[in-house]
């Protein structure tokens, strides 16, 4: 496909009101995009943020915090409560469930994505997912009235989550079918430095273990291995699914995630997506893969935004992968990749700890604990940036910074 954009007036519908169709949106009307701009959300809201509905939001209750900003302006035409139904290549129509079409020269899809579910206890008044606002006012609502929260899944949101309920009060316990914490997302010898935290916390931890059952009447679950843990309220936080079927029913290439470039494009010409329903090539490690964090939905957006309206300059998109996820008094971050052929630790004089791995004699993933400073420093390493060696990075009067700027330099 050709990598050459146009300035030309294109009107855009954007499906899909989350963080990358909000920041998308944004940074078209803020740089003067010489179109309509329309975009399409489900929810009753104006955009909002995610992050604090698995922290903050369960401590406080207070919503003035998570709506996205500034407020979309007049350039932009939200359309709230509305579903997208169907995509029609031919006619470049988007087809909505109230019976009226949208016509687009360049269609975005920011669908996002959805939590996977438990079927066997789907009926469950006690069983709930973490991923809307309105699954974060019933989580905060429910916790009001129990002792005791179950978390099935040791991701990211599951740790934040079960860790705001321990700041509560309430007795926390996390279910995890595999044998560590945040098997996906974080190295293995980070997570169990974060297994280490969180019981020493109050946390009680089960790796490797199910839960095979749910006794309403006491308020626990039976693990697999007979244990029963208490579980007032239980959530499901096992991974989310690509809202991927409108595209995959106008039978663009997905595969739990739309396929695209690094322009953002499609496989059908004119259609464009961004954020976490898509599938996209990972600069460090060269996979197609769905990269699910705050920073590449915003940063992807934002790239599109300028692609279009600055087609001079316009590059592909890039960005190497990070995230941060703030469990209790732990901010855990984390760039690149999770595995290396070598990897070495520091650790602060405040208990921050930092873990760097190499690949090919190059810097290919940095993780930190508690030291948001050296995390921000040494994410600059990252492939294909110069590098700093172990032996440099491990001697204890090593400055990161002095370090990192002198490789950047080289």
């Amino acid at each position: 496909m050709s990598t050459t954009v146009s300035a030309e007036r294109h009107n855009v519908v954007i499906v899909g009101a989350g963080l990358a169709g909000f920041h998308l949106a944004s940074a078209l009307a803020k740089q003067g995009y010489p179109g309509d701009v329309t975009l399409v959300g489900e929810e009753p809201w104006q955009p909002y943020d995610r992050p604090p509905l698995s922290k903050q939001f369960q401590l406080d209750g207070d919503e003035s915090h998570i709506w996205l900003a500034p407020e979309l302006g007049p350039a932009v035409r939200l359309l709230r409560q509305c579903h997208a139904q169907a995509i029609d290549l031919a006619r470049q129509e988007l087809r909505l469930d109230n019976g009226s079409t949208l016509p687009w020269d360049r269609l975005v899809l920011a669908t996002g994505s959805r939590a996977r579910r438990l079927p066997q206890w789907g009926a469950s008044p006690r069983v709930l997912t973490l991923r809307t606002l309105d699954d974060a006012r019933r989580i905060r609502d429910a916790l009001q009235s129990v002792a005791s929260l179950l978390v099935i899944g040791g991701g990211p949101i599951g740790l934040e989550l079960a860790a705001s309920a321990a700041a509560l009060g309430r007795q926390s316990t996390v279910v995890e079918l595999a044998p560590r914490l945040m098997s996906r997302s974080a190295p293995a010898a980070m997570a169990d430095v974060l297994l280490e935290h969180h019981r020493s916390q109050g946390m009680a931890i089960h790796l490797g273990r199910t839960v095979v059952a749910l006794d309403e009447g006491n308020a626990e679950a039976v693990l697999d291995d007979g244990q029963r843990v208490p579980a007032g309220l239980v959530v499901v936080g096992i991974g989310v699914q690509a809202n991927d079927a409108l595209a995959a029913q106008a039978g663009i290439a997905c595969d739990d995630g739309v396929f695209v470039d690094g322009w953002c494009r499609t496989t059908a010409p004119g259609v464009f997506a961004v954020g976490d329903v898509t599938r996209q090539r990972n600069p460090v490690t060269g996979r197609f893969e769905r990269i699910e964090t705050w920073s590449n939905a915003q940063a992807q957006a934002q790239a599109l935004a300028a692609i279009w309206c600055n087609p001079a300059a316009a590059r592909p998109y890039d960005a190497v992968p990070w995230f941060w996820s703030d469990q209790g008094s732990a901010r855990l971050q984390c760039a690149g990749a999770i595995t290396g052929e070598q990897q070495a630790w520091r650790v602060d004089a405040a208990g921050g700890r930092v873990l760097v791995h190499w690949s090919g004699g190059q810097v290919t993933g940095v993780a930190t604990l508690n030291a948001a400073r050296d995390f921000v420093q040494l994410k600059k390493l990252i492939v294909p940036r110069p590098t700093i060696t172990p032996e440099q990075f491990r001697a204890p009067t090593a400055n990161i910074r002095a370090l990192v700027q002198q490789a950047l330099a080289a």
